[in-house]
């Protein structure tokens, strides 16, 4: 977020920006959801809904989790929040206490770290190797320990675009078999996937008594800024996340809560235009991994899920780049240069708990792409 704020200052100084930073869909949310808002508006649905969120919402939610799970949920196991990240912050809220440690696999969505800090946690960063980028039995079990409190999955993956298989999430839940280990998984992208997604509770259908299920509309419908998420768990558990967010939000937009009770009907006219845009993103995605992977010195591999590439810059570190031979000695000294000399936005690894790699987000039109890309080849190329 600091990269694309001094981006667009930039940007509003005039000059030529090409951001691959902050990861939203470039597409318009789908016009038949943006009819359900203005229909709610005539309807004069302005007004406080419960708590937890609209019923009608909530049980849509809960038929669509259990029809991906195959394990039951009645509307009252979900609450509505303000964005999956608020769903996420209560999540931590609900389950840490101050000393409990929250298992993260590296590299991991920036806000998580922070959100266990903000409940008294500690993070614990497990780190993973390209190119699968995932979290192995062996090593999930070796950084496990009586503060154990929760483990966080993200599948597919925020930066590196991982996806799980429900037999490699199978495996990671009969690590947590005799652990008091909740887990909260975080399947915003689940719908922007190139290879089928694994899930959570169909994996591991036991573990439904101690997991939280995040998700909400803003990436598969185009609606980041709606701020629209859920949370999905045990009954005891959800009680205790709704109680947070009565002293937080109250609870989401009436609005909003109308159009995602829209987008997630399953009509066919707003699918038809998800499954665009998935279509879409992997054209994008093959065509970034091909510019990327052309610079000597960068490693880029293939990501299964979400708009995002994690090339690891480490062969490019204490080496003369670019036609002034600059030299930069971390991946965080790389995206700054690459924001002032190419005016291409990207964000460090360091950010994501793992340094000498650099997340590229590819939602932007074909065109700026490949100017950004061939800017980061000039910028990048040996001197």
């Amino acid at each position: 977020m600091a990269l694309d704020a001094r981006a667009k200052a930039l940007k509003a100084a005039g000059q030529p920006i090409i951001s691959f930073g902050v990861g939203e869909p470039d597409f318009p949310t789908p016009e038949p959801v943006k009819d359900a808002a203005n229909l709610a508006l005539v309807d004069d649905a302005t007004h406080y809904t419960t708590v937890s969120g609209d019923p009608a919402l909530r049980k849509l939610v809960a038929e669509r989790t259990a029809e991906m799970t195959g394990v039951p949920f009645t509307w009252n196991q979900v609450i509505a929040t303000s964005g999956a990240k608020e769903a996420l912050f209560i999540a931590m809220q609900v389950l840490c206490d101050p000393g409990d440690e929250v298992l993260l696999p590296a590299p991991y969505w920036v806000s998580y770290a922070e959100q266990a800090k903000m409940a008294g946690a500690r993070p614990v960063a497990i780190p993973t190797s390209a190119p699968s980028w995932k979290l192995t039995p062996e090593d999930l079990r070796s950084h496990l320990t009586d503060r154990s409190r929760a483990l966080v999955l993200c599948t597919p993956s925020n930066p590196t675009g991982a996806v799980y298989s429900d037999a490699e999430l199978a495996a990671l839940a009969e690590v947590l078999a005799d652990r008091d280990v909740a887990v909260v998984v975080d399947e915003i992208y689940a719908r922007i996937s190139y290879v089928p997604v694994g899930r959570w509770l169909r994996a591991a259908p036991e573990m439904a008594g101690r997991s939280f299920i995040v998700d909400g509309v803003s990436k598969a419908y185009a609606m980041t800024g709606w701020r629209l998420g859920w949370l999905v768990g045990p009954s005891e558990l959800v009680e205790m996340a709704s109680a947070v967010q009565s002293h937080l939000t109250s609870h989401p937009s009436s609005i909003t809560q109308r159009a995602a009770t829209y987008a997630l009907q399953g009509q066919a006219a707003v699918e038809a235009t998800v499954d665009e845009m998935v279509g879409v993103f992997r054209q994008r995605r093959d065509a970034i991994v091909n510019g990327l992977s052309a610079i000597d010195g960068l490693v880029c591999g293939e990501p299964d899920g979400a708009f995002y590439v994690f090339p690891d810059v480490r062969g490019l570190l204490g080496k003369p780049l670019g036609p002034k031979g600059r030299v930069v000695s971390s991946s965080s000294e790389l995206c700054a240069y690459l924001l002032d000399d190419a005016l291409v936005v990207t964000v460090p690894g360091e950010a994501f708990g793992t340094p000498g790699f650099v997340r590229f987000s590819y939602a932007l039109g074909m065109d700026q792409l490949h100017e950004g890309v061939s800017r980061v080849q000039q910028a990048l190329r040996a001197a």
